[in-house]
């Protein structure tokens, strides 16, 4: 008994305190819970129910006397004191019954425990030894106890059919349950084999389409197919491979990843004066039964547009010199002061074809839109062929943080076919102006140059560096050849060209000489020494206005020429001076030449004065680009009526 009672728990009765007031406000809180409550306490009723207390005591057997030396509280405090040494004598009592109850259990348990070893060690020894008492195995030793079957009960041979019956039935029972587990099996085998046919029919759709299929690199042992860029920056490069789920039904559920928010794609919209003109159109969402091979498809499109639009938001902030800035969640691009670019990201099914068209020519939205991916791809070739170059410092010319230039070569390509389509304008309006003036041989072409690979000399082999090249030359060639003839004797030719980098810009460069053939001992262009060119002209206005000039001397020196030999006056001749360019001889007649651009027409005007003995006699003749009809005089003509004597 010593060992139990060190168990760690006791039976001891709950602690009670001091029922007595601990102070007024408790005494008075109890008094409210009388009936009348503390206001109707009377000393007469206190008195009187002290009595009955007494009274009632009296009634119940006890006596008070005088003798047994004690008052009523000292009574009640010895009532008290008996009545919790009763409890705590009954609490141990009960303490005590209980911990023998426990420990007669666990005696008859080992009791148990000892018999049924003894019992098993006749035939297991090993087994048997591990659980008997050692006291028990030391007195009796093992196997000394045992049991046999004395006799057999009484069988007879309907106990022994219905025994065979039972055996059967169960047996068959068992067969058939295996049966049915087999088949469901077979049935489970044969729809998995179904699913997994259909699973890998689709994944080697997606193979044989040419997607790269691999196991994905944070779980081997999930199949996926990779559908991004490997010059694509690190986040989309990274993204660009997708598991392929296979559902109950053994279709293939396309874990996108960041791609699977939805089929994005990049859009251009074309403004002018605040109204949509035009507008590239998008495809119609996918559906979401379509074959993989296109989901494949659609996911790679969508995070290359993804990567497209990052690029176009970080080329973005280095071109506000060019009227590129940020409006909501859009990338405006301000052509001029009527027309903008607006390059978004929208996603597939919640946009608005109101105003997609396919309209034609090298300035639409859907040509942007085309070359904007094509720039992207283009970029992505030029990363390779840098990685993959051995010289060293190639793969370190270009650092990995820097921004493509994809923006720049749209608006530089943009702004040359706009500054082209002037400078093609304006030499269309100096052709038909010369041309209603009489002069027939006025004309001008425009060719591209001429293509160095289309010479006689040996050209290298095809390799993917002359291939980058070749593309690059056929994406930044932006340049044109104008061919410009005034008169039979006169020709100029005028070469523009469009420069992304280092700034934006279209120059047009003047030579009197054909810049892409050989010009050894060529004749010699009496402009060079009158009215030579500058070496290059930025803007279509001050090209223009050289060619204007160059023509304005051109002009006067032919009608010159030919009004001396017609009217054999070798004192006819052109002139330059502080006034301007014209005409004159040795009769005091003049003709002032002039070609000008006024409000986008250009106007020929040819002002003559005379002299006679009563006054002075003026007049002015004008051809212009917008008139439609031929007047009846050419300028041949007037010069030489002019410089002939007559009116």
């Amino acid at each position: 008994m010593a060992a139990h009672n060190q168990i760690p728990f006791a039976l001891r009765p709950w602690p009670t305190g001091d029922k007595k007031p601990q102070n007024l406000a408790e005494f008075f809180s109890r008094m409210n819970t009388q009936p009348g409550g503390f206001r109707d306490l009377r000393e007469d009723d206190l008195r009187r129910e002290m009595q009955a207390k007494q009274q009632g005591q009296l009634n119940n057997g006890g006596t008070s006397s005088s003798d047994e030396g004690g008052d009523e509280d000292e009574d009640e405090d010895e009532d008290g004191a008996e009545g919790e040494a009763a409890k705590g004598k009954t609490a141990a009592v009960a303490r005590e019954e209980f911990l023998r109850n426990i420990n007669g259990a666990s005696t008859l348990a080992m009791y148990a425990v000892d018999t049924v070893s003894l019992l098993l060690s006749k035939e297991s020894p090993v087994q048997a030894s591990t659980t008997i008492s050692p006291g028990l195995r030391d007195a009796v030793g093992i196997g000394t106890l045992g049991a046999s079957k004395l006799k057999d009960p009484p069988t007879t041979p309907a106990q022994i059919q219905n025994d065979l019956s039972v055996a059967t039935g169960w047996r068959v029972m068992g067969i058939n349950n295996m049966v049915d587990s087999v088949l469901a099996a077979a049935e489970r085998l044969e729809k998995e084999i179904e699913f997994e046919t259909k699973y890998w029919a689709d994944v080697l759709a997606v193979s044989d389409d040419g997607w790269t299929v691999c196991a994905l690199p944070q779980e081997q042992h999930t199949l996926g197919v990779r559908f991004g860029f490997a010059e694509s920056a690190p986040d989309f490069r990274n993204n660009s491979i997708a598991p392929l789920i296979r559902n109950d039904d053994g279709t293939i559920r396309l874990g996108v990843g960041k791609a699977g928010g939805g089929s994005q794609r990049v859009r251009v919209t074309v403004k002018r004066n605040s109204n949509i003109t035009d507008q590239s159109p998008l495809p119609e969402r996918l559906p979401d039964d379509a074959p993989l091979k296109d989901r494949v498809r659609e996911a790679r499109n969508t995070i290359f547009h993804q990567e497209l639009w990052y690029e176009l938001n970080r080329e973005a902030r280095v071109l506000l010199a060019y009227d590129v800035y940020y409006k909501d969640s859009a990338i405006v691009w301000k052509q001029n002061k009527d027309t903008e670019f607006i390059f978004t990201l929208e996603d597939l099914g919640d946009q608005d074809d109101a105003n997609a068209n396919y309209a034609e020519g090298v300035c639409c939205s859907t040509a942007a839109y085309s070359l904007l991916q094509f720039l992207l791809f283009q970029s992505h070739r030029q990363s390779y062929q840098k990685r993959t170059s051995p010289s060293l410092a190639i793969r370190q010319a270009d650092p990995n943080n820097s921004t493509y230039n994809i923006l720049r070569i749209l608006i530089a390509r943009f702004e040359y076919f706009r500054n082209s389509a002037d400078f093609d304008g304006h030499l269309d309006n100096i052709v038909y102006t010369l041309r209603q003036a009489g002069i027939s041989t006025a004309s001008y072409n425009v060719v591209p140059p001429p293509n160095p690979s289309a010479s006689g000399a040996v050209q290298p082999r095809h390799t993917p560096n002359t291939e980058l090249l070749w593309v690059q030359q056929l994406v930044a060639n932006m340049q044109a050849l104008y061919t410009i003839t005034i008169t039979s004797e006169t020709r100029l030719w005028c070469r523009s060209r469009g420069i992304p980098q280092p700034f934006i810009g279209t120059y047009f460069f003047a030579t009197l000489k054909h810049p892409f053939t050989d010009n050894k001992d060529p004749p010699q262009n009496w402009l060079e020494t009158v009215y030579p060119p500058a070496e290059y002209y930025t803007t279509v206005q001050e090209a223009v206005y050289y060619l204007c000039q160059a023509a304005t001397r051109v002009l006067s020196r032919h009608l010159a020429r030919i009004a001396a030999e017609k009217l054999a006056d070798d004192s006819i001749q052109s002139l330059e001076t502080i006034s301007g360019i014209g005409i004159k001889n040795n009769k005091g007649r003049n003709a002032g030449i002039d070609i000008e651009v006024v409000s986008d027409r250009v106007v020929l005007t040819l002002k003559a004065s005379w002299r006679d003995e009563r006054a002075s006699h003026p007049r002015t003749w004008t051809w212009a680009s917008d008139s439609q009809g031929v007047e009846g005089q050419s300028i041949e003509d007037v010069v030489l009526n002019l410089m002939g004597g007559g009116p």
